[in-house]
């Protein structure tokens, strides 16, 4: 039955108290078109408020509303080595939005929001908490104001238009999201996961919906397709990178490789970087310099060849470590440490040998040592400590090193 043929006045007066519509009963009264539009959603917002009407969603499948919808996407390649498969197997179950379905999600996602913002204006929130809420679709860290905070059943009349507005933004993303695996499929592959384009291609939606006008008569996919293609862009200039170059050079970059593959096709070679540099009117030195930006960096820890053949890193001379040949002993201790003791005093060199009992002598006692300089053993002791301390600087303790056991 089409709803039309009565007036909106008439339809509203027929609503009983409390009761369910689905959001195909909406759908004729939001056809008045361009002008009509923003002043039916207000009388039918108007009208639902004061019967307390419900708004129940639906399902692709139903007959009523599967005429908005076509055969899910099928997909070019396998994301099963991406680890995607479970969410592929989803996705080839989820029927696709058309024109029809599109254009008739964006007016009842416009008219629910409405509500919604209407609904927040009353119970006290400002304008950016009204944006957050729509965007998070849900009312935490936003605590109610005024009188609201104990009108129970104006909080319930709100949730419940928040629960409605959620409903339909899920059926239109669900419906959509065949956008952002066409374009995972042209973007993987090129040094970023394939979750995290597929994440951040989700994300891209929900920004398209939020600016999305469906009286430019322009599709939604067609809209949804350029933020999608932004979002991979972005990620692709800032992300693949360890060191981020400029997104300008990168474009230039892609510039000078579309010239060189269509010079393979005109002449056979690539182009040189003086013919590069002509078509594109800047000099060869700067040609030049721009191709020195497309090195990339290797992890030390990428394998080399086939499984057990080592890493990259193992090519690599780590200069911290002392040579072989360097660290192979040519002397003996005994002739290494009486190099060590020529650089102490005649009288530091003695007391070590005897306390320490070096070439072979027997150790002896502080008090010993003491008799025979004729000293005291506490002076014996500082003598000793000062040799020690003489002995760790850097360049003695290197010279011992390779005797350290």
């Amino acid at each position: 039955m089409n709803r039309r043929r009565t007036s909106l006045p008439a339809f509203l007066k027929s609503l009983s108290k409390g009761a369910a519509l689905t959001w195909r009963d909406l759908d004729p009264w939001l056809d008045g078109g361009d002008r009509a539009f923003a002043r039916d959603i207000r009388k039918l917002d108007k009208a639902f408020d004061a019967k307390e009407i419900r708004i129940l969603p639906m399902r692709p499948e139903d007959p009523r509303e599967a005429e908005g919808y076509e055969m899910p996407y099928r997909q070019q390649g396998s994301l099963r080595r991406d680890g995607l498969s479970h969410y592929e197997r989803e996705l080839a179950r989820l029927p696709r939005l058309n024109r029809v379905g599109e254009f008739r999600m964006a007016k009842r996602y416009e008219f629910l929001r409405f509500r919604l913002e209407e609904a927040l204006k009353q119970a006290g929130f400002d304008e950016e908490d009204r944006k957050a809420v729509c965007a998070s679709g849900n009312l935490e860290g936003h605590p109610w104001k005024g009188a609201f905070r104990r009108a129970t059943r104006k909080q319930a009349a709100v949730r419940r238009k928040l629960e409605e507005f959620g409903a339909l933004r899920e059926a239109y993303i669900r419906g959509a999201l065949y956008i952002v695996m066409k374009a995972v499929h042209r973007y993987r592959n090129l040094g970023i996961d394939t979750p995290d384009l597929v994440q951040e291609g989700n994300l891209s939606l929900f920004q398209a919906l939020e600016g999305f006008d469906w009286r430019r008569s322009v599709r939604f996919k067609t809209y949804a397709e350029y933020w999608v293609n932004q979002a991979f862009l972005k990620i692709l200039y800032n992300g693949v990178r360890t060191v981020r170059v400029p997104v300008w050079v990168q474009k230039a970059l892609k510039k000078i490789r579309d010239l060189q593959s269509a010079g393979e096709q005109e002449i056979g070679r690539p182009l040189s970087v003086e013919e590069v540099g002509d078509r594109l009117d800047i000099p060869a030195s700067r040609v030049e310099e721009l191709l020195r930006t497309q090195r990339r960096s290797v992890s030390l820890d990428a394998a080399l060849g086939g499984e057990g053949e080592g890493r990259v890193g193992d090519l690599i001379e780590d200069d911290r470590l002392t040579p072989v040949e360097e660290q192979v002993v040519d002397v003996s201790l005994e002739e290494r440490l009486a190099e060590v003791l020529e650089g102490l005093s005649e009288r530091e060199c003695m007391i070590l040998k005897l306390r320490f009992g070096l070439g072979g002598r027997k150790p002896k006692t502080l008090l010993e040592i003491g008799q025979i300089l004729k000293v005291s053993a506490e002076r014996v002791r500082q003598i000793q400590e000062t040799a020690i301390k003489r002995l760790k600087l850097p360049a003695v303790r290197e010279r011992l090193a390779p005797f350290a056991t």
